[in-house]
């Protein structure tokens, strides 16, 4: 329980208009466990009920993208790309492509095609976190995101997996996430200027979670 291998199924057809896709909602359901707590899966199982194309970019203003907080295996870094749309540091991560049905595989998908690593074991039952974030007039008629944030532990230190750019992240590195003291806090001083406001906190709040699943 709570590792996965990474997976590249061929993708499946899109969900009938309607239809709330079954395997985003029992990934949500998962997500009763993150850190972010029930209310807030509850309130990303409704949006998706309600609109089932929300699990893609067209799906509306509000919907639903999918990325993953990426640590090197001892846990002591994390990898950060540079969002040339966004101008800011951030985690590896994106909307999900037509037919994809599944959050997770969405954002391993990701995760390789920003940072070319994958073979990644995911620490916990489902999501980590849920996080919600307005967008300015740069991301166009996306307005708000809906993100289901995976925590991935890559198969070897920082130091023996070079990461590699793509066209959305012309930048990218790993960025020390050591422990403070004897834990399970962790030190996100490290985090470059320009990172996304919201990702200290985020990293603060996932540090128990990284121990209890490394535990």
């Amino acid at each position: 329980m709570g590792a996965e291998q990474d997976r590249r199924p061929a993708a499946p057809a899109a969900a009938p208009a309607g239809s709330a896709p079954s395997t985003a909602l029992a990934e949500l359901e998962q997500a009763d466990a993150a850190v972010s707590g029930p209310q807030r899966a509850r309130e990303f199982r409704e949006l998706l009920r309600g609109n089932p194309r929300a699990l893609y970019r067209d799906g509306g203003p509000r919907h639903l993208t999918a990325s993953a907080i990426v640590i090197d295996r001892p846990g002591d870094h994390v990898a950060l790309v540079w969002h040339r749309k966004g101008r800011f540091w951030v985690q590896p991560g994106g909307h999900l492509d037509p037919g994809e049905r599944s959050l997770e595989l969405a954002a391993r998908r990701e995760v390789a095609e920003e940072i070319g690593i994958t073979g990644f074991e995911r620490l916990g039952e489902g999501p980590a976190m849920l996080h919600r974030h307005g967008l300015d007039a740069a991301f166009g008629s996306c307005a708000e995101h809906w993100d289901v944030q995976y925590l991935l532990r890559a198969p070897a230190p920082a130091a023996e997996l070079p990461l590699t750019v793509s066209e959305e992240s012309v930048e990218v590195r790993w960025v020390p996430w050591p422990l403070r003291g004897s834990g399970p806090e962790r030190d996100t001083s490290a985090l470059p200027e320009g990172t996304v406001p919201d990702l200290a906190a985020t990293l603060d709040a996932l540090a128990g979670h990284l121990a209890r699943w490394s535990a």
